[in-house]
């Protein structure tokens, strides 16, 4: 009885568990409410999840009246087509899938919709309310008008079409507005559509409003953010007023120009102009763009002294403002300037007698615009050679007489101002005095000398000069002497060489009877400039053999250096390679020699060549030296580099050095193929020679390729490089795979491989062996079309179904190199499963009884068999559990000895095989 007991419950559990795999709720995926905008598309979503079959699907509106209630069927699906009875409703997407798109029309349209499913064995039913709402579009309006003199604005924001009733706020200034001045009304309006338009008015006074633009936010469910409007409004701005008096001439009368000045403000300014006369004045007015002027004219002389009031008025100014300005009153006075050469008292003057181009300044001082001056001479007109120049300068033409001496009177009007100056001229004897020279020295470079000029200008009488020069030293020297105006001068030249290895300094003695003791002047000549050596050299290549060219050129003072050539250790270079020297006269005055040795370089290879230099400027001559580079052979580099866009192989050879030329040169396998190509470029004395070598990867692997150049005497300069031997032994699946295998030769031909269906990126992943540096690798169906691949896995993106079944075939390569695998991928769809399933569960529970049905009678009837029937029942039941295969693996039949031995060692047992594809 425990066995039968383990073996029903066993039956239960397993039964247990196939109901479990069988049982699913079918279920409604659907939005309860729905939002849509008035105008605009909206869609009604509603899919069935379970598996039945669909008999009927449709959608209807529930529709509730004061009468009765009722639902009207929109669309869907019947017996398979699809149906729609309004015209601004789509078809359904399928028996499953109800999602029809509506076109929101009006506000009607809002209300429940139901979605049903009708299936053989129940229906399936679900409710969506739809809410129907306007996006509102924003009018803006402004405008104006004075009320008792003030100005108003009125800003009208509108949102109309709005649902549900939008919302309407001000800002000014990034803040709402306040109580004052600031007013705000605001007033709904319904629409027959189901729609509202909410209007809401700002109003304030012009003169109040300190911003030029107020921003009106409108908020609604559809916006999803506040709307922002930006409004321009009017406003005032306060002038900058100010007077101004500036003098003008007119008609030869003088009138200031009074300016009332209003600028910067916004309206225009009220500008009065306020004098206390009855007369009627000269008034001008001008605006422009930004300034406003009122202008009087008013006569100088009357109104000199007095005050003008310029009165502005402007609705930002709480009061009138005022401006006042006071008009000068004029004075004139006269004196003698600050140039008269001796002053006795204010009113004296001492000229010397003799003097030429006497000028006596009359000083004045005053406010006046003009003035006029009239001079007399005790009381008569000015002598012969005085004049009057300008209005300010009394002018003796010629020298100074006794005739000039007397009693002057200048007389300066303005209109009633007058102002009289009045001095006496005395005229001193002329008296014959020593006048001292005027001592100047210059110094000069003129054709290689240095001139020295020392020069005793302008003396009574005339000075003695002489020249004072170091010991050892000479120049030549002479002497010129001139007279003008009863003075005299003197102008020696002293000549020195122009340039000298040591400072001298040269004296200018001058004797005069003014001078109490001789005057030296005394100029010092530097050292001459030391030449600026500058020394280069180049190469170049003909016929096979490099020549040298060195230059040398020195940039100093005349006379120009001389330049000789040595070699080794002093060595002259023959003048066979010597070119003459040049000399050239730069503008500035120095002198240029430059001198060139050409050779051969293969003559002086690893010594110096010195360049001499000889100058008066040098003590001793000075150096240049240059080096002559012993010649190097080139130096060779080999590369090989697979090539981008190509299926062959670049083998390159880079040769750098001096001459390098075409004696360059690949040493190749026999039979080579492959295309060479030489290209050079220089880097000054360098030369690079680049020789490269294309060929395919098969004709040179695992090979060496030598890259020789060839020097002078048979010699050669070698590199090599070893191309690499490559291979794929084989492509492998790392999922999990069941190797099929030829029923000739037993090798594994596939391997079978299960995916699921309805699954979403699935992989199968690969793995290739050998030794490459990298390759590619694509996998194909058997019809030749591509699979997606992710690295090196096979990726089924969208849902795998049946129709992706079937031989795959993965290659990867690198260049000749290849190796293949074939994959054989099954689809286990969800129906097979539940099918397999069913059948397991079906033959398991049959199993079951089965046995059960053996045992009970097993064991009831035991006892009370005969050995034939024994015999028998263990025969069948032996023949039941033994496995099905070939005859040779079939347990031998019972004997008579081994009966009963046999009948012990019998055991029962049941092996349920669920083979799954996952």
């Amino acid at each position: 009885m425990g066995c039968s007991g383990l073996l029903v419950l066993g039956f239960v559990l397993n039964v247990a568990h196939c109901v479990e795999i069988l049982d699913g709720d079918p279920k409604l995926e659907i939005p309860h409410n729905l939002t849509a905008v008035l105008g605009e598309d909206a869609y009604l979503s509603c899919r069935y999840l379970g598996e039945n079959e669909i008999v009927t699907a449709q959608w209807k509106r529930q529709i509730n009246s004061k009468i009765q209630s009722k639902r009207l069927r929109l669309a869907g699906f019947i017996n398979g087509e699809p149906f729609s009875r309004q015209h601004d409703i789509s078809n359904p997407a399928s028996p499953t899938n109800l999602t029809v798109k509506m076109n929101v029309s009006s506000v009607e349209v809002e209300g429940q919709y139901i979605c049903e499913f009708e299936t053989d064995e129940e229906n399936f039913s679900e409710n969506l309310f739809l809410t129907v709402v306007a996006r509102p579009y924003v009018q803006i309006l402004v405008n104006a008008e004075t009320i008792n003199g003030s100005r108003y604005q009125s800003v009208s924001c509108s949102a109309v079409g709005g649902r549900p009733v939008p919302q309407i706020s001000w800002l000014v200034d990034g803040r709402p507005p306040s109580d004052y001045p600031y007013t705000v009304n605001v007033s709904e309006t319904a629409h027959s559509n189901g729609t509202s338009t909410l209007s809401s008015i700002l109003r304030f006074p012009t003169h109040l409003q300190e911003e030029d633009s107020v921003i009106c936010l409108v908020q609604h469910p559809t916006l999803p953010n506040p709307k922002l409007t930006t409004v321009r409004v009017e406003t005032y701005i306060r002038p900058n007023v100010t007077i101004k008096a500036e003098m003008v001439q007119r008609g030869g009368s003088e009138f200031w120009v009074v300016s009332c000045i209003s600028s910067g403000g916004r309206p225009a300014t009220n500008i009065s102009l306020a004098l206390n006369t009855n007369e009627e004045l000269q008034r001008e007015y001008s605006t422009d763009t930004d300034t406003q002027t009122s202008s009087v004219l008013l006569p100088a002389t009357v109104y000199e002294g007095r005050n003008v009031t310029c009165v502005f008025g402007h609705p930002k100014f709480t009061h009138k403002v005022s401006r006042v300005i006071t008009l000068p009153s004029f004075y004139l006075s006269g004196e003698l300037g600050s140039n008269r050469d001796y002053f006795q008292d204010p009113e004296s003057l001492e000229l010397q007698e003799g003097r030429s181009d006497t000028v006596i300044s009359l000083q004045v001082t005053g406010n006046v615009p003009h003035y006029n001056v009239t001079c007399k001479k005790d009381d008569g007109p000015l002598p012969e050679g005085m004049e009057l120049v300008g209005s300010s300068n009394l002018t003796v033409q010629g020298p100074l007489e006794h005739q000039h001496a007397g009693l002057y009177e200048c007389v300066f009007s303005y209109h009633q101002l007058n102002a009289t100056l009045k001095f006496n001229v005395t005229v001193k004897p002329h008296v014959i005095q020593p006048v001292p020279p005027t001592v100047r020295v210059d110094l000069q470079t003129e054709d290689g000398y240095r001139v020295i000029e020392c020069s005793a200008a302008d003396a009574v009488p005339a000075a003695n000069m002489s020249w004072l020069l170091p010991e050892g030293v000479s120049g030549v020297s002479w002497f010129n002497f001139t007279s003008h105006n009863g003075s005299h001068s003197v102008k020696g030249v002293l000549l020195l060489p122009a340039c000298t290895p040591w400072e001298l300094t040269a004296e200018c003695v001058i004797n005069h009877p003014a001078f109490e003791e001789p005057v030296n002047r005394s100029i010092t000549l530097p050292l001459c400039a030391r030449p600026h050596i500058a020394i280069n050299s180049s190469t170049e290549w003909k016929d096979g053999d490099e020549y040298t060219k060195v230059d040398c050129s020195v940039d100093s003072v005349a006379p120009a250096a001389t330049i000789t050539w040595h070699a080794g250790n002093g060595d002259s270079i023959s003048s066979v390679h010597v070119s003459l020297s040049e000399m050239e006269v730069q503008a500035d005055g120095l002198v240029s020699a430059r001198s060139s040795a050409h050779f051969l370089s293969s003559l002086y290879s690893g010594q110096n060549v010195t360049c001499r230099v000889e100058h008066p400027s040098l003590e001793a001559p000075e150096k240049r030296t240059i080096h002559i580079l012993v010649h190097k052979p080139p130096v060779l580099s080999v590369s090989v580099v697979r090539q981008e866009d190509s299926h062959l192989w670049l083998a390159v050879c880079d040769c750098r050095g001096e001459a390098v030329g075409n004696n360059l040169a690949w040493v190749l396998p026999k039979n080579a193929k492959g295309q060479t190509s030489l290209h050079s470029t220089y880097e000054g004395r360098v030369i690079k020679a680049r020789l490269t070598y294309q060929f395919p990867l098969a004709y040179h692997e695992g090979q060496d390729l030598t890259c020789v150049y060839h020097l002078e005497h048979g010699a050669t300069e070698k590199k090599t490089i070893h191309i690499p031997r490559y291979y794929i032994s084989a492509v492998r699946v790392l999922n999990h795979t069941t190797p099929l295998q030829s029923r000739y030769s037993g090798e594994t031909i596939a391997h079978r491989l299960a995916l699921q269906e309805n699954h979403h990126n699935q992989r199968v992943l690969l793995q290739v062996e050998g030794n490459v540096p990298e390759y590619n690798i694509d996998c194909r169906r058997s019809d030749g079309s591509f699979v997606q691949m992710d690295g090196i896995a096979m990726v089924f993106q969208p849902a795998l179904t049946e129709q992706e079944e079937g031989l795959y075939t993965c290659q990867a390569s690198f260049y000749h190199h290849t190796a293949t695998v074939n994959i054989q991928v099954e689809v286990a769809s969800e129906d097979k499963h539940i099918a397999l399933a069913i059948m397991i569960c079906a033959s398991s529970a049959m199993a079951i009884l089965v046995i059960l049905a053996v045992t009970l009678w097993a064991c009831c009837k035991g006892n009370g068999r005969t050995e034939y029937k024994k015999q028998e029942s263990l025969s069948a039941l032996t023949s039941l559990m033994q496995e099905p295969g070939s005859p040779e693996v079939k347990k031998p039949a019972v004997t008579e000895n081994d009966k009963k031995e046999f009948a012990q060692q019998i055991s029962y047992s049941i092996v349920i095989d669920v083979k799954s594809t996952v």
